[in-house]
């Protein structure tokens, strides 16, 4: 194998194996932002939820302050007259 050969076949066994190397790295970080991705959307679908909950809980106590409301509307009256009551004694 003559000298420039020589230099030719490793100048192309080292730009291999810094290819190679190089993939491997493109690898790993495209596994660990892989991971990261499932992490945000399992966190995303959590906060989901929560905020599901949050407006079932806030649907539920906007109906009961307004059965609430009612009820004191239509005990209103009778709390006057028993006030105007209590105060004529």
């Amino acid at each position: 194998m003559t000298e420039l050969e020589k230099m030719l076949k490793d100048t192309l066994t080292r730009m291999e194996q810094e290819f190679l190397q190089s993939l491997t790295a493109q690898g790993k970080t495209l596994e660990a932002q892989q991971r990261a991705l499932t992490a945000h959307s399992q966190g995303l679908r959590q906060l989901q939820e929560q905020m599901n909950q949050f407006s079932a809980d806030s649907q539920a106590l906007t109906q009961r302050l307004e059965g609430l409301a009612g009820l004191y509307k239509s005990l209103e009256p009778l709390l006057s007259r028993l006030s105007g009551i209590l105060s004529g004694k």
